[in-house]
């Protein structure tokens, strides 16, 4: 049994690897995205889209770290995308948006490692 003193002195990490559960749980949402904005279920794909960032939230703050008020930083970017999906007025503007968001996202799913992999193209296919 861990006492309250070596919590406080020591930094705990998980046993567990959580990493992959998210990519699945990315996976399912980016899937339901692509019918829901095929169908023209705008609202729907917006709230899915809010999902992924519940998702990825805590990746955009590590991947932030330092440099929070960067107007590139992703938290920034997302703000910007939440700001404009408030203001469209048409389903053509909301589509674009949500479009924009959902890229936003998928460039911070990339960039925090549980995305696509990536290799050289010189590289052997055989490891």
């Amino acid at each position: 049994m861990i006492d309250d003193y070596d919590v406080e002195k020591k930094k705990l990490i998980s046993d567990f690897n959580e990493a992959k559960f998210q990519i699945f749980r990315l996976h399912d949402i980016w899937d339901q995205c692509n019918v829901l904005s095929c169908s023209g279920k705008l609202m729907e794909w917006k709230w899915k889209l809010d999902a992924a960032w519940r998702e990825l939230r805590k990746d955009a703050k590590d991947y932030d770290e330092g440099k929070e008020d960067d107007e590139d930083s992703f938290k920034k970017k997302i703000e910007r995308a939440n700001a404009l999906i408030k203001l469209c007025k048409s389903n053509d503007s909301l589509y674009s948006a949500l479009s924009d968001k959902e890229m936003i996202l998928r460039e911070l799913q990339d960039a925090s490692g549980k995305g696509s992999k990536k290799r050289r193209e010189d590289e052997d296919l055989m490891d």
